[in-house]
């Protein structure tokens, strides 16, 4: 079935996308991979965005001094391949109840952008003042 016959005139044409969407559990039910995978591909570039969410509990004897979460940043552009990449990631914990126990939480979430320019990127000129 062609979708495209049924968009009402002058909307633009929605690029293909393939998402994937996966939970497994792991370490014998202590803990879960959530996994998001979205591909799309576009006249101007093809992208891949990867979500990762991972949650392992363990029982705590007492609740401890909550630490600050770890981020971690990095991005990068290859001008020749005219790849352009993005990493993001984000480690801590937390507690909880759960069924009169306390039980220490800790995640990890990550997501990756990658991108793949099908035609050159050029950067945008800078913008002169006149004094």
């Amino acid at each position: 079935m062609d979708f495209n016959d049924s968009l009402p005139a002058g909307t633009k044409e929605i690029p293909m996308r393939d998402i994937l969407h996966k939970t497994t559990a792991v370490l014998h039910g202590r803990g879960k991979v959530i996994t998001l995978r979205e591909h799309a591909e576009e006249k101007e570039c093809v992208t891949d965005v990867r979500k990762n969410f991972i949650y392992v509990g363990t029982e705590a004897q007492s609740e401890e001094a909550q630490s600050i979460p770890r981020v971690y940043i990095k991005k990068s552009f290859d001008s020749v391949s005219r790849d352009e990449k993005f990493f993001f990631r984000v480690k801590g914990s937390f507690y909880v109840n759960y069924s009169r126990r306390l039980m220490l939480v800790s995640y990890c979430h990550t997501l990756r952008i990658n991108l793949h320019w099908k035609v050159k990127v050029s950067t945008p000129k800078k913008t002169v003042t006149m004094a």
